[in-house]
């Protein structure tokens, strides 16, 4: 996450969107601390203050209904999180969760075996 930041030349602050891969609710905590959308040991604080509600809170998120609600157990991220990246930024998402103004998003996933963060992916997506 910090390198696609540093590539893309912003920070957390200037995402619009984010599309996490949602396996377990602590991966989505440890992800949104590790990406620098909040501190360490803050994530709990952060989702529950309603920050991850889209047209409420700071960064609008899995907007699809994520993994329990869209795409689990079938397609299970990856994809998944590209696609409703996308449909934000070009205005597509479902209209009771379009993010207003979406011009940059995030998608990230992490795999393998949990315990160890084995292996994590993130791209940073900007409508042009």
């Amino acid at each position: 996450g910090p390198r696609a930041f540093e590539e893309a030349g912003i920070t957390p602050k200037d995402i619009k969107y984010a599309s996490i891969y949602d396996s377990f609710t602590i991966t989505v905590l440890m992800q949104l601390e590790d990406l620098g959308f909040c501190k360490k040991g803050d994530g709990g604080k952060f989702v529950a203050d309603g920050n991850l509600i889209s047209g409420v809170g700071k960064l609008p998120f899995n907007t699809d209904g994520g993994g329990l609600c869209s795409n689990h157990p079938v397609n299970r991220g990856g994809m998944t999180k590209i696609i409703e990246a996308a449909r934000q930024l070009r205005g597509e998402a479902h209209p009771k969760v379009q993010v207003k103004n979406c011009d940059l998003a995030i998608a990230h996933g992490t795999g393998g075996l949990l315990g160890v963060r084995h292996a994590a992916s993130t791209a940073i997506l900007e409508r042009v």
